[in-house]
């Protein structure tokens, strides 16, 4: 204890300005008057710098024990070299050259080097945890091979589905069209209606981190229906109603309701089942197109 106080005082006090000899001269004097060997250095009340000596560095060089700066004012301040400072007190030293640092004193160790789990990527693509989170979604373990998807680590939204953390908040994820729809967000998040839905474009689902409760339908001349939005849990059960149905039992077309902003019903949307397997093959896609037209009577 007796020691780190002495040290304490001795950096503390008239030699508080630390610097190394060799990198000194050529600063002080451009301002100043420099002095070399000017006084003695004492510790403890034992001399160990004795005035009008060079000390040997560790490289086996001579250099001055003291350096003696005289300031325009006449102001003085003592310089040593900072390995004789460690020295002398038996304080560790060292020097960082990545970060130009003087290093006094015993360092902390450095953080051990961490490789990811197994089967968890390298260059795993992480997003903004605490943005996810306070959009409503569950975080899954980082180190969960299971919960990345190539190299993208995965989230679940509030709704139980599984999306890219990246994406979210992230505008470059989104594609140059969809970034235009961004002006509609407020804070980056859908908006709200009086009842606390959320509503808006489903394009932006992957940045807002969900999908909104009132999903946007642009105009439909042809069908004379007006702009408006639809509820995607609407649109999925009525689907799923028609799973399993042959092709002469099927209804081939439902509609669900559509909504305002404020989810009062303003008209219908029409949905079909999209087409039917025959004899057990599927149809091919240009197929399920014309069968989908034909049943919004779009088509012959």
């Amino acid at each position: 204890m007796k020691k780190t106080r002495h040290i304490a005082s001795f950096l503390g006090g008239a030699l508080t300005a630390l610097a190394l000899a060799a990198c000194l001269t050529t600063a002080l004097a451009a301002s100043g008057k420099v002095s070399y060997n000017f006084a003695n250095v004492s510790v403890e009340g034992t001399r160990k710098i004795t005035a009008g000596q060079d000390i040997v560095a560790a490289n086996g060089q001579k250099i001055p024990g003291t350096i003696l700066y005289t300031d325009a004012a006449g102001g003085k301040t003592n310089y040593l070299p900072i390995r004789t400072i460690s020295e002398l007190l038996g304080v560790e030293v060292g020097y960082d050259s990545a970060s130009k640092t003087i290093q006094l004193g015993k360092q902390p160790a450095a953080a051990p080097e961490t490789k990811p789990a197994s089967g968890v990527p390298m260059n795993a693509k992480l997003g903004d945890k605490a943005l996810i989170v306070s959009r409503g979604g569950t975080l899954l373990p980082d180190s969960d091979p299971d919960s990345y998807a190539g190299n993208d680590k995965l989230f679940k939204d509030k709704n139980g589905e599984f999306r890219a953390e990246w994406t979210v908040g992230n505008k470059d994820a989104l594609q140059a069209s969809d970034k235009k729809l961004m002006k509609t967000l407020v804070d980056g998040d859908y908006p709200k209606n009086s009842k606390g839905e959320s509503y808006g474009d489903t394009q932006l689902a992957s940045y807002v981190g969900y999908w909104p409760d009132l999903e946007h339908l642009a105009a439909y001349p042809p069908e004379d229906r007006p702009e408006g939005y639809i509820r995607g849990s609407e649109l999925h059960a009525e689907g799923k109603k028609l799973n399993g149905l042959s092709e002469e039992a099927c209804p081939h077309t439902y509609t669900i309701p559509l909504y305002d902003s404020e989810g009062t019903v303003i008209g219908e949307y029409k949905a079909g089942c999209g087409g039917h397997a025959s004899q057990g093959i599927t149809m091919t896609p240009q197929e399920a197109q014309e069968a989908y037209l034909k049943s919004l009577g779009l088509a012959d």
